[in-house]
């Protein structure tokens, strides 16, 4: 069946990136339309909140990140076999929104307190994070989060896990921060679990060709 499917986000790796990876996975094709903070002003009143991710599926628009995710997981068939999948894979997906709460903030910290700050990243936030997830993976089964098959959890995780093992994250700039391309092999389950979804042929096609964020690092 025809779709008409369009995702409108700023050409950057953010809020908009983990739909981008589920449409890609799902096989959907979608425009992927990237604006420009130049764009927004005109745009940004055509917003039903004013703000982006927007999804038109089929002519039904859709906000909110969060929101936009389960929408094409369910569509795509990426939420597990039964309710509970859902609701684990959900956990997820908001264990996921901490971790990219958590990179704002280091994205536009002040620099004379940005190594302090990416340091209890680091050190403090990211070990516990890991661990979370590191638990929810035996718990899945061990391959992946939820149901022993890939769901939007996979991928949520993964997209947060990308920001961090990616050289020009903005996050990592001008600082010391190279404990981070390490720190994932004291997880092996969810180390694995990573390198798989990376290997989906869907996500490494989207990755070779993605296009240059407008904002170096983002």
């Amino acid at each position: 069946m025809d779709r008409s499917v369009k995702l409108t986000y700023f050409g950057v790796r953010g809020k908009g990136e983990i739909i981008r990876l589920l449409l890609h996975v799902g096989k959907v094709d979608f425009v992927d339309e990237r604006i420009t903070k130049e764009d927004w002003p005109e745009l940004k009143p055509s917003m039903l909140f004013g703000q982006v991710p927007r999804l038109i599926w089929d002519g039904q628009e859709l906000y909110q990140s969060n929101s936009i995710v389960r929408f094409v997981a369910q569509k795509v068939w990426l939420v597990g076999k039964t309710e509970d999948d859902f609701t684990k894979a959900d956990m997820l997906l908001e264990h996921s929104a901490d971790f990219f709460k958590e990179l704002r903030g280091l994205r536009f910290a002040e620099a004379d307190s940005k190594q302090t700050l990416v340091d209890q990243f680091l050190q403090k936030f990211l070990p516990g994070w890991l661990e979370g997830a590191e638990k929810a993976l035996k718990l899945g089964g061990g391959e992946f989060y939820v149901g022993n098959q890939l769901t939007f959890a996979d991928i949520a995780v993964y997209t947060m896990l990308s920001f961090l093992m990616w050289e020009e994250e903005k996050g990592f700039q001008n600082v010391n921060a190279e404990d981070r391309f390490l720190i994932m092999d004291k997880y092996p389950m969810v180390k694995r679990n990573y390198l798989a979804v990376q290997s989906i042929p869907e996500v490494k096609k989207y990755e070779e060709s993605r296009p240059d964020s407008f904002m170096p690092g983002m």
